[in-house]
This record gives C-alpha cells, structure tokens and sequence, in this order.
C-alpha cells in the first residue's frame, strides 16, 4: 500500500519548491493461466492467456509437456499463447513460467484436441463363464460414428459365437459392457475423451450387482489402437445374471455414469442400472474402476459423465450373434473442479478420495458397509430394512 508518486513541498518568502519521487515496491512474480482446461476439436484456433505480474516486471515463457515451446508468432505480445489450427499433435500440458530477480511462479492448462484420430472400430474378444455356462471365445465387433450436430457417439456391435444358452442373458449386459464406449463417447465442453486421456491403452473393472444377489463382472483390456483406426480390446467375463431375464422380454433404459478422479491415472464410476421386464422395474448396482498410465495422457477433470441413450439389444440364436446399440456422449458439467458428495479433496487437491463414512458416529444402527461416494447400513440376520 505504501508504493506510489510523493510529492515533496518547501516554500520560504522567496517561493516555493517541489519534488516528485517514485516509490515502488519489489514483489515475486504471481502468474494465472485462463482457462485452464481446454477441449476443442481439431483445425479450431486455441488462445492460452497468460497473465504475470510483479516487479520488477518479471520476463514469461511457455512450456508443454515439461520442455520449452520455441519462441515464434505462436507466443503474442501480451504473452497469449496463440495456436491458429489447433492439432493432435498440439495435444497435452500446458505451463506459463513467469521470472523477476525475487523468484519465478508457474501456472497451468491443458489442451485436448479431438476429432480426426479417435478410434472409428473396436475389434476383440470375449472369454469367460455366465451361470456356468462356458462362452468359449467370442468375437467382439463395433463401428463407432461420432455425430457433432447431436453431440453423441453412435456405438453398433456384434458379439459372435454366443451359445444360444447364453445370448438371451447377456441381453442385458449392455450396461456393463457399454460403458467401454466411455473412451470412445463424444466429448462435449471441458470434457476430455477417454481415448485422449489413457492413448487408447487402460484396464476397466466392471461389476452388476442385482438385487436378488447376483453378481457379474467384467474386465476389459484395451491394447491401444492399430494403424486402421481401430481399438483393440480383449474382456473376460464371470458371474451370473437372474434366469428369469433370459425368457422375459427386457426393454433397456437409459443410463448415465458418473466418473470421479480418485487418484494418479484412476477413475472410478457408479449408477444404478435398471432394466424394464414384464412391465416390472429390475435394479442393478453398476461400478466400474478405470486403471491407465497418467504419463501418457491429460489430467482429468474431477468429475465428468458419460451418457448413454437409444439403448437397444436382440439376440439371433440361428447366428449366435448378439446385436446392440446406444449413442453416447461424455461431459463435465457444471462442478467438474468439485468432488461429489462421499467424497474428499486429496493431497495436493489433484483427485477425489472416497470418504468412509462408516468411520463416523451413529451411522448406522447396526452394521455399517462402506461403498465408493456412499455407504449402507445393514441388518442382521433375518431382518430387513
């Protein structure tokens, strides 16, 4: 508060005299990046603004990925970072490094250019067990149309070489196989795809658990994509689903999944599924946990959402082949810097931590199960809720 122009004043008989001097005061650099995340599609311009200030008036330089950007037209006056025709290859972290002769101070953003290089196919394999019935290995086929003027991402695949035991019983398995297509799912806003995030190359955990007990998993194994243009993807699936779903007609519902940030190179996802059979509501507790080398891609957002509509599956039993569809889209909304409620800010306020709430008092009456985001209190045996 003390910095500024004083003005110094001595008069005598014979007049008057004045003197002006300048105070100013030294400071470390402060410097801010906005925005600090962006998402656009590739071929648009992109402007990174970097404001710095301090004194003496410290010196700004760019950075990505860790290294300097050559200094070029690219970098305005102002200290703008301008790139003109946005590509992949401009894909990744941003920094602004500001410098005086008390310090330095650096800000940061990323870049995420879409659109020209996502993945059009999936090709794979499905191996595994559903209510001791052995799948042997099928073979698992997609094309994948991203539609900018609905802002979604149709997904059509086939699943062959399904015995004809099985195929009315994975009807259902959309919901758990689907949501695959997060990496594949048009990305909307602040919202970074999968693909963009994990190069193609991720672990993804799946789990259904119906009311009536039953429990099914699934992982995938996603090996990057090939020179066509296509993700190449290998699951393994185990558990069962309730029989009476494979002699019901099952209508599918819409769903939307919700993906928290819980650690370096970790999502984690959760919904309640729900499946229309016989004019009767069937839930179902969908998790998912997404596993990927954070080196290879951007940090995320905290929390972003895949939406799934338009969700269709038949079985052809003379073809052994399983047949569905969906449209997909990704975004962030509105708090994708806030974690969700069961959830707690982590070290260097990076990701989301799950928060136990069964640790806290007077939860629960009796027994207390803590779950991602939630918890559930329990009875004991032979009582209900």
């Amino acid at each position: 508060n003390d910095a500024g122009h004083y003005r110094c004043v001595v008069e005598n008989d014979a007049g008057t005299a004045a003197k002006v001097v300048t105070l100013a005061l030294q400071s470390a650099p402060a410097v801010a990046v906005t925005p600090r995340a962006v998402a656009v599609r590739a071929g648009q311009q992109v402007l990174l603004h970097c404001a710095a200030s301090g004194e003496p008036t410290p010196s700004v330089e760019w950075w990505r990925d860790g290294e300097p950007l050559p200094e070029g037209p690219h970098v305005l006056p102002n200290a703008t970072l301008l790139l003109a025709t946005a590509t992949r290859r401009d894909t990744g972290n941003y920094s602004c490094l500001a410098r005086n002769t008390l310090g330095s101070a650096v800000a940061h953003a990323s870049l995420a250019v879409q659109g020209g290089w996502e993945p059009h196919r999936v090709r794979g394999s499905l191996v595994g067990i559903i209510n001791t019935y052995e799948l042997g290995v099928t073979t698992l086929d997609a094309s994948v149309l991203d539609d900018p003027h609905s802002g979604t991402t149709a997904v059509r695949s086939s699943i062959g070489s399904i015995p004809p035991a099985v195929g009315p019983l994975m009807r259902v398995l959309v919901a758990i196989i689907a949501p695959v297509y997060w990496s594949l799912a048009h990305a909307g806003g602040d919202a970074q795809s999968g693909f963009l995030l994990t190069q193609g190359t991720f672990r993804h955990e799946s789990q259904l658990e119906f009311a009536t007990g039953e429990l099914l998993r699934v992982t995938h194994l996603a090996q990057g994509a090939d020179a066509t243009g296509t993700l190449l993807l290998d699951s393994v699936i185990s558990g069962s689903v309730p029989e009476s779903i494979g002699e019901a007609a099952v209508l599918l519902q819409d769903f939307s999944e919700r993906y928290v940030h819980t650690g370096a190179g970790r999502l984690s996802g959760g919904s309640v599924q729900s499946f229309l059979r016989d004019g009767r509501i069937i839930h179902a507790h969908c998790n998912h946990t997404i596993v990927y080398d954070p080196s290879t891609g951007l940090q995320p957002p905290r929390v972003q959402h895949v939406r799934a509509s338009a969700v269709e599956a038949s079985f052809n039993p003379a073809l052994e082949e399983l047949r569905f569809q969906l449209r997909a889209s990704l975004d962030a909304g509105a708090n994708r810097d806030q974690c969700p409620p069961g959830f707690i800010l982590g070290p260097q306020q990076l990701y989301c931590l799950d928060l136990d709430e069964c640790q806290m008092l007077n939860q629960c009456q009796h027994k207390c199960r803590n779950s991602l985001g939630s918890y559930r209190c329990i009875c004991p045996a032979g009582y209900r809720l």
